[in-house]
């Protein structure tokens, strides 16, 4: 079993305050779910069944999206104040530490932390061949994709989602998600097709019903 620190203050601060209940705990969550260099591989499923609430990717705060770090195409989360919290200033020396900064170095995450410039300076010094490329902490910016690049994510997850109709939603609304600018329109498309497959479960039942209830009505009349 994993110890890690906890911050007794975080109760205190603006941003945890303001988060909905079951974002806090998805918050909470995160912390403990993910390794030990602060990145979660993301499940909103499973999340959601853990913490006892429904948790819908799209529907999360700008605070708690501003506190974390998208890469891997969605599939991945990155938390820089956990390495600050956790370790303080990496040190090479430590071999904890050093499979931090390998985890770090592989996903080019090293510059979103702090005193990033002495973290890719360590990492030139035990590999002077290899170029580490210097990432700086900034927002990622959306780029708007093209009707077929939504169709051809679709096919790819081969999923039910109508690529025109989801399309059209969200150029309709300037690609917002509820009142936040969309981050990552493929993480949309997995929501969307979560949501398809629910609904689709929910009528189902409906669907057999209509049908029994034909053929009991075809027999009496018969």
């Amino acid at each position: 079993m994993a110890k890690r620190m906890t911050d007794t203050d975080k109760w205190k601060k603006r941003f945890l305050r303001e988060l909905k209940p079951q974002h806090k705990l998805l918050w909470f969550y995160i912390l403990d779910d993910c390794n030990h260099a602060g990145i979660w591989d993301v499940d909103i499923e499973v999340a959601s069944i853990r913490v006892g609430e429904e948790l819908i990717y799209d529907m999360l705060p700008q605070a708690f999206l501003d506190k974390i770090v998208i890469f891997d195409n969605g599939d991945k989360w990155f938390i820089p104040e956990f390495i600050d919290f956790q370790y303080g200033e990496l040190n090479p020396n430590s071999n904890v530490h050093k499979s931090v900064i390998a985890l770090l170095d592989k996903y080019n995450l090293e510059g979103y932390l702090k005193g990033s410039q002495g973290v890719q300076s360590t990492l030139k010094d035990k590999d002077k061949d290899k170029d580490i490329v210097k990432v700086k902490a900034k927002v990622k910016r959306f780029a708007k994709p093209t009707i077929e690049e939504v169709a051809d994510y679709c096919n790819e997850r081969q999923n039910d989602v109508d690529a025109e109709k989801f399309y059209d939603y969200y150029s309709s609304n300037g690609w917002k998600v509820g009142k936040n600018a969309m981050k990552d329109w493929k993480a949309s498309v997995r929501t969307w097709e979560k949501n398809t497959t629910q609904q689709q479960k929910v009528s189902q039942p409906k669907q057999v019903l209509t049908a029994w209830e034909q053929a009991r009505t075809q027999i009496n009349n018969g």
